[in-house]
């Protein structure tokens, strides 16, 4: 099998639940679908979805990623077999080192394309499956007046999701009151992990502030502190993951396996957090997940504004992953109003079944995709 044909796609589709940060404010989910055609007519699929680039130093742009994929990407990668992941993710950090959401499109399509040509889903290609079903954190909260993220809270329990996840870090009194509001909500038995998303580090605050901020926080039950920080601060992660009894979760902070090594070895967190996007697919997923289980570090696994076919990729490497840290947060496709592609993602009372179509499981809809275009598709080969 040959790879003959690169499309990329930037697309725009609302979400059904707004997703609001300390740092950014979206009604809608932004990402650049590959579609990547063969010699044997088969297409695989693969996304890539973007945010607010405060986020990170390297957090890509649309017109970034399709820039990447049809100048760079695309050309390196044509006439080449799918199933050589290792040659060709060489060829795509040759040609366009650093750009992993863009090489996260290519990566994913040569795996659904994988699956389809062997009739098995990805997750049976990886090592397959070590569970059959994954606790979902509910689709995460935005930050918004207390009252209403309490219903929307209590409203996720009563559909049966276990975990109820809340963003952090504009202001310590209404996190303080949000929290509080929550809690009351939900009753004392559901855990809720907390995502600060770098957002303290925006704010000027360094790990002695930080850690008093967390401090505050842990008398209503956080379950878990996800990035509170910059990307770069492993110093300051370091002292606040020693100094916070609860765990703080490494996300930004880790693209590559090389990074993975550091936080371990300079204990920056206690868990580190797998964005099949961030990293540049599943492949180099794998090589991270390794080192973590060589180390016996937790993974998280997932995106809450990702689209179907990103969330379908987490979906397959997490059934894997045998030091998951519970929940799953593959939940992006859940907020979103429609999409461009739908496929084996099932949720049965807050946990995630195990999906067995061939591939991702995703089809894409023409007529969806044609719906929620923001540019012109970019092509490169026959």
């Amino acid at each position: 099998m040959k790879i003959t044909r690169v499309r990329a796609y930037a697309i725009d589709v609302p979400m059904r639940l707004p997703y609001t940060t300390a740092l950014v404010d979206r009604t809608t989910s932004q990402s650049v679908l590959a579609v990547v055609e063969t010699d044997e007519g088969i297409t695989g699929l693969g996304q890539a979805t973007t945010s607010a680039p405060l986020y990170a130093p390297f957090e890509q742009y649309q017109e970034a990623i399709v820039a990447a994929l049809e100048q760079k990407l695309a050309p390196a990668v044509l006439g080449a077999d799918p199933f050589d992941l290792e040659a060709l993710h060489d060829r795509m950090q040759r040609v366009a080192r650093g750009h992993l959401y863009a090489q996260a499109t290519i990566d994913l399509a040569c795996h659904d394309l994988m699956g389809k040509a062997t009739g098995r889903p990805v997750h049976k290609l990886i090592g397959g499956a070590v569970r059959d079903r994954i606790p979902l954190v509910a689709p995460h909260l935005g930050i918004m007046p207390a009252p209403t993220l309490a219903e929307q809270a209590a409203g996720f329990v009563k559909q049966g999701y276990r975990f109820v996840n809340l963003r952090v870090g504009a202001d310590l009194r209404q996190d303080i009151a949000n929290l509080q509001a929550v809690r009351r909500a939900v009753g004392q038995e559901i855990p809720i992990p907390v995502d600060f998303s770098q957002s303290l580090h925006f704010a000027g605050y360094r790990a002695d502030t930080a850690i008093a901020h967390l401090r505050a926080l842990e008398p209503f039950g956080v379950t878990a502190f996800e990035q509170p920080l910059a990307d770069w601060d492993l110093e300051g992660m370091a002292r606040v993951a020693a100094a916070i009894d609860t765990p703080i979760i490494a996300d930004e902070s880790v693209r590559t396996p090389e990074d993975a090594l550091r936080v371990i070895e300079r204990r920056a967190a206690d868990v580190i957090k797998i964005k099949i996007m961030k990293v540049g697919g599943i492949f180099p997923a794998r090589k991270i997940a390794a080192i973590c289980q060589a180390a016996a570090m937790p993974i998280t696994v997932g995106n809450g504004i990702a689209g179907h076919v990103v969330n379908a990729a987490e979906a397959h490497l997490a059934f894997t992953l045998p030091n998951l840290k519970l929940p799953g947060e593959m939940t992006g496709f859940l907020r979103l109003v429609d999409d461009v592609a739908s496929g084996d993602l099932t949720v049965r009372d807050g946990d995630l079944l195990v999906p067995e179509a061939p591939g991702l499981g995703v089809c894409l809809d023409a007529a969806r995709l044609e719906r929620y275009l923001v540019a012109p598709p970019a092509a490169v080969g026959r």
